[in-house]
């Protein structure tokens, strides 16, 4: 049962977790896993790739793409704001330092994601998330309105803009470091097949360095929206629009009603490029601002899941939660375990799979690890990963008295 005590400034800060968030997180944990895995390919070898595709994978193509692509991610971050909120409303009901311990817990947060860029998995999430996660600290006294109205604007309307942009210019935006998708693909292609961990990781680090040189206003883009996402999941713990769906069951109704087809509409349009489908002029503008699609659409998944999981579903939960709970392991594993299986480090196999296999290799290690957290989480009480995270936060055995528990986040 979840439990929830009274706070301040008509604020319910959560007591304990509650199952249902964490069986969001876990979905929208199976949604990285599959695209992430997908993109360690398909980011070098995709040529290839789609030349031996037949009908089966295009087909799955087109369903990732239109139902996952940014939609994964979009969850993931509007769910960590929520961790933020849950962990915020929490320290102010006890008196506790929050301040201090967010910021140690960012600090490794960022820690664990350089490991991550430099050693693992060159597509990292977690350092952007950190230093995003340190703005968020100035936005802790905001008003649930000022934290929904910019959140929306965040995360809705930069590919908006672009896109007009992109109309005015005549042309996409021009990045500060021009480098072909071509160029970028024999580059990685040929450190990621090495049979040297040396060459992936000067690789990783390389494109972690030029990440945002390479894509500049896609990454603009891409930070704001996730700062946007983050107000917004704080917005709805505040709220409790996420943490009591029961009582607002009208209002997640009508997200759902409106986000769903309108954020499919919009990926319609954004997929595009992805299928060679690569219009120009304003048709190009409008496939750069239809990327507004994946918040959308993810806004209408989250609605649907919280009523959902709200009525029951709790056989699907079962199955969730624990990957929810372990999402930070089981995040950094499954890069760990792509990377084995694909580079020439590892097994070697990025040529052994089509667009179904990758899918179903991402499907299937989700699941692989939902099963295990399940059976960790029997017998310990935090993934190993969280357990360490939750350590080095606390900077001292001591602060566990008295430091805001994070078995809610």
């Amino acid at each position: 049962m979840d439990l929830i005590e009274a706070g301040p400034a008509g604020h319910r800060p959560v007591r304990q977790r509650i199952t249902h968030i964490d069986s969001l997180r876990g979905l929208a944990l199976m949604g990285v896993i599959v695209m992430n895995i997908g993109s360690m390919v398909m980011m070098f070898n995709a040529r290839q790739v789609f030349a031996a595709a037949g009908g089966l994978d295009i087909g799955i193509a087109a369903a990732d793409l239109l139902f996952m692509l940014g939609k994964a991610r979009s969850c993931f971050a509007f769910l960590f704001g929520a961790g933020f909120a849950i962990l915020l409303m929490r320290a102010e009901a006890r008196g506790a330092d929050f301040r201090s311990f967010y910021m140690r817990r960012l600090g490794v947060l960022l820690l664990f994601g350089l490991v991550n860029q430099i050693f693992l998995f060159w597509g990292d999430i977690l350092a952007t998330y950190a230093l995003l996660g340190f703005l968020l600290m100035l936005c802790a006294r905001w008003s649930d309105a000022a934290l929904l109205k910019v959140g929306l604007v965040l995360a809705v309307a930069p590919p908006l803009i672009q896109g007009l942009v992109e109309v005015v210019l005549g042309h996409p935006i021009p990045d500060l470091m021009e480098l072909t998708a071509a160029d970028r693909a024999a580059h990685g292609l040929a450190a990621y097949t090495s049979a040297s961990y040396l060459d992936a990781v000067r690789e990783n680090i390389w494109l972690g360095a030029t990440r945002r040189a390479t894509a500049t206003a896609h990454a603009l883009v891409y930070d704001l929206s996730i700062f946007g996402l983050f107000l917004l999941g704080s917005w709805s713990v505040r709220t409790g629009v996420l943490t009591d769906p029961a009582s607002h069951r009208r209002l997640l109704r009508r997200i759902a009603w409106w986000c769903v087809p309108l954020g499919l509409t919009l990926s319609v349009i954004h997929m595009g490029p992805f299928l060679n489908i690569r219009p120009e002029g304003l048709g190009g503008a409008a496939v750069t601002a239809a990327f507004a699609g994946a918040p959308i659409l993810a806004f209408g998944y989250l609605a649907a899941l919280a009523l959902l999981f709200s009525h029951g579903a709790t056989w699907l939960q079962a199955i969730l939660a624990p990957a929810g709970r372990m999402a930070l392991t089981n995040y950094l594993a499954s890069g760990a375990i792509g990377g084995w299986v694909f580079y020439g480090y590892g097994l070697g196999r990025i040529d052994d799979f089509g667009i179904a296999g990758l899918t179903g290799f991402g499907l299937g290690l989700f699941l692989a690890l939902a099963l295990a957290s399940r059976l960790w989480l029997s017998a310990f009480p935090y993934g190993p990963v969280e357990w360490l995270w939750r350590r080095l936060s606390y900077g001292v055995a001591k602060g566990a008295a008295h430091a805001v528990p994070s078995t809610v986040a």
